[in-house]
């Protein structure tokens, strides 16, 4: 059986950490995904093993806490075959990139890009 088998629609929606997991994909159902992790407070979704898609809560996550920093630059360093999966976070993709840097000095970088759907105001 499944780990999914007994999860609701919103609970499977909420738990794809990785958007190129999903077994069919469309506009909807990805835009019901971040949907569905945003209301959980899970603000960071991977798209893939090199891209990940971060949805500001205009407010303090504690994802984003110190503590957490230190979980994921430990999970790097960590090369055990059984280690735990953590979640997609901006602190993994940041690791990721500086360790690999630092091993094989190569350069690396990070796009980040803002989108806003937001229209301005405008007064008359």
């Amino acid at each position: 059986m499944s780990r999914s088998a007994g999860m609701s629609h919103h609970q499977k929606l909420e738990a794809a950490s990785d958007l190129s997991g999903l077994s069919s994909v469309s506009d909807d159902l990805i835009v019901s995904c971040l949907r569905e992790r945003f209301m959980s407070e899970t603000i960071y979704t991977n798209i893939g093993s090199n891209s990940l898609v971060a949805i500001n809560p205009h407010k303090y996550v504690s994802s984003n806490a110190d503590s957490v920093l230190q979980k994921y630059a430990a999970d790097y360093r960590d090369t055990s075959e059984n280690k735990p999966t953590i979640p997609p976070h901006i602190f993994q993709l940041a690791n990721n990139a500086y360790y690999h840097m630092r091993r094989t000095t190569q350069d690396q970088s990070i796009l980040i890009r803002q989108v806003t759907f937001n229209s301005p105001l405008i007064s008359i």
